[in-house]
């Protein structure tokens, strides 16, 4: 898997497409010039909704993951984040099936690129999707931006997401607790992969 940059008109060409291929996977980026912006931040909303519903309310409650769906996962905040936040998504689709099976968001920050999302449907997860997409923000932080580490966050009691993060080789270096809004919070340990630009996962 070999990094390969941008396009002329602003989007990502992802250097793992036999990977992704390999798998029946279609890799797209949604950026903020993006003609399909709205379509697509349409149809990350319905994912994540389904996503999020299935895995959150045992961990944050059912009040809660309602909540943070509007707030960060709807349709409107998505094409808001995209075309004024800083973010790029990337989606992933099976080819056979025509339909959306993951995403992930990252956002330049300042020393780091954050890693602000990283979902995969239940029924395609253990396939090395996952490792797929870090490998090639990896490999983005790297050469696009010139950052040496990955941050995100997750909740501390998310135990099975933490456990994959740890296997992908990131680090716990802090906690944080954030305010949200209508009294809730967001409980995270603040993780992050180093060594990005020294030791990179793609040669």
């Amino acid at each position: 898997m070999t990094y390969t940059g941008w396009n002329e008109n602003g989007s990502y060409v992802f250097g793992g497409t036999d990977f992704f291929l390999s798998m029946g996977i279609r890799v797209q980026t949604v950026q903020k010039n993006s003609y399909e912006l709205k379509s697509k931040s349409a149809a990350i909303a319905v994912l994540a909704d389904e996503i999020w519903r299935e895995h959150f309310p045992p961990i944050i409650g059912e009040v809660q993951t309602d909540y943070m769906l509007v707030k960060f996962q709807s349709a409107d905040r998505i094409y808001a984040d995209v075309k004024s936040g800083g973010y790029t998504y990337f989606t992933a689709e099976c080819i056979k099936h025509d339909k959306m099976i993951g995403y992930c968001a990252i956002r330049p920050e300042k020393g780091y690129l954050f890693l602000s999302k990283l979902y995969i449907r239940k029924d395609f997860r253990g396939r090395g999707i996952a490792r797929g997409f870090l490998d090639e923000i990896s490999a983005l932080c790297r050469q696009e931006y010139g950052f040496d580490k990955i941050r995100l966050t997750v909740n501390k009691n998310n135990d099975e997401t933490i456990k994959v993060y740890l296997k992908m080789g990131f680090e716990t270096v802090e906690s944080t607790k954030t305010d949200i809004g209508e009294g809730f919070f967001m409980d995270d340990y603040v993780m992050e992969l180093r060594g990005t630009c020294k030791n990179p996962k793609i040669a």
